[in-house]
């Protein structure tokens, strides 16, 4: 029991560019939210997948406006750093994106062979983030901390995806109506939504 209290801990409490899940006062309100809709089939600790996932979107534009200039070869005084750094960085940039639209269409979908398709993609972003800590450890060793960084949701996420009871009820057997009961009986006086 303490392990999930730890990693929703972690999840709520940190941010990247791929991966944002909100602070303090935000990581309150993202687990209420989470924990007051865990009976819909995406509620819960999906819900809070969901969450961190559009928000970083929001991050990522936010980070890639900010950094902008350093996609920008004139500020480079090396075309090998240049296509380099564009290795390490652009490959995760474009998994996000293939992450979001698979994630969306996951959503009203809820397909068991989709559900597959976000395994592998959250595993190629894996992939990413190794390259690009390949490459940073030898080029840019201070970027070294946020491909670290960047790995740790999609790890989470994927061990999430393939372990999780709910998502196997809401995506493989699609029974999360009949399974709810099971994984959160209603008490005496709550009455069923």
């Amino acid at each position: 029991m303490v392990l999930p209290q730890l990693l929703a801990f972690l999840l709520v409490t940190s941010s990247s560019s791929s991966n944002y899940t909100p602070g303090f006062p935000g990581g309150i309100i993202a687990w209420v939210v989470c924990y007051r809709s865990r009976r819909s089939p995406v509620g819960g600790w999906l819900m809070l997948y969901y969450w961190q996932l559009y928000g970083g979107i929001l991050l990522t534009a936010i980070t890639f406006m900010v950094a902008f200039q350093s996609y920008v070869p004139e500020s480079f005084a090396d075309a090998g750093l240049y296509h380099l750094f564009l290795l390490s960085a652009v490959p995760i940039l474009l998994i996000f994106g293939i992450q979001v639209a698979v994630s969306t269409m996951l959503l009203s979908v809820r397909s068991w062979g989709l559900l597959k398709l976000l395994r592998w993609v959250l595993l190629a972003q894996l992939v990413a983030c190794s390259v690009a800590v390949a490459i940073d450890v030898k080029k840019f060793p201070d970027a070294l901390f946020f491909d670290v960084w960047d790995a740790i949701g999609p790890a989470i996420w994927s061990l999430y995806l393939l372990r999780s009871e709910r998502v196997r009820h809401v995506f493989r057997t699609c029974d999360w109506d009949e399974a709810v009961a099971k994984f959160y009986p209603l008490s005496p006086q709550q009455p069923a939504n």
